[in-house]
């Protein structure tokens, strides 16, 4: 079982700009809830028992949504990412007496989890005793270049994955979201990542390194969000 879950809430949500100058993305709300619920909410169902959550942007009011976590039936704990550099550079912070030598759970909060989201990906790294599980979502071309693709084979082990790719580097019409299970050697990983091109330390590229060194990657395909989609963005900004 899967105790553990590290969730990145530092981002700044400039495609949702002006309404995350006010509000952290990740309390923004979609059907009522902000979308922090939703995860929390999700990592609950999972099994998980601890939560550290990364924060940056406007975060004491992340802080005051989720206090001790006790809500969701969780202990929370936070993790302050003092530049925005990368969502591999958002694990750095995570406080080293935190870490356990286990798996974690790596999500995003920046948008609304379906309840069972992260049970599947639970469920099936045991099933598959993979040592890294993601979560695959298939996209548009377009959608494709703004986050990643992913090359998977027949049985949808990972072969390759790359963040933002040129279009001529697309490998395939499935995107690693951020929703990850990692063994504990991430943690040895993640410091060797150099900076992309944009300046940022990338958790894919740890994911690439591990892969090429003969740990076993899996992915699951589920649904895009909707909050994925140009079309909801823009109706957001008009609402």
């Amino acid at each position: 079982m899967i105790q553990s879950a590290i969730l990145l809430a530092a981002g700044r949500g400039t495609r949702l700009r002006p309404y995350t100058d006010g509000t952290p993305k990740s309390l923004l709300p979609i059907h009522g809830r902000p979308t922090l619920d939703y995860c929390l909410h999700a990592a609950s169902k999972a099994g998980i028992t601890r939560v550290c959550i990364v924060t940056h942007h406007l975060e004491e009011q992340i802080f005051a949504y989720v206090g001790d976590g006790a809500k969701w039936n969780l202990t929370v704990t936070f993790a302050h990412q003092k530049e925005l550099r990368g969502n591999g550079d958002a694990l750095l912070p995570v406080p080293r007496d935190w870490i356990r030598p286990e798996p974690v759970l790596v999500v995003a909060t920046d948008y609304m989890l379906e309840e069972n989201s992260l049970w599947e990906l639970v469920e099936a790294h045991a099933r598959r005793g993979a040592d890294i599980t993601m979560s695959l979502k298939e996209c548009p071309v377009e959608e494709l270049l703004a986050r990643s693709s992913v090359e998977v084979d027949a049985d949808w082990r990972v072969r390759r994955i790359v963040e933002k790719p040129k279009r001529a580097e697309v490998l395939s019409p499935f995107a690693a979201s951020i929703l990850f299970i990692f063994p504990p050697q991430i943690w040895e990983y993640l410091p060797r990542v150099q900076s992309s091109a944009r300046g940022e330390i990338e958790m894919q590229s740890a994911v690439q390194m591990m892969i090429d060194d003969g740990y076993k990657a899996f992915g699951v395909l589920q649904p895009a969000p909707q909050e994925w989609s140009p079309e909801f963005i823009a109706k957001v900004k008009r609402s």
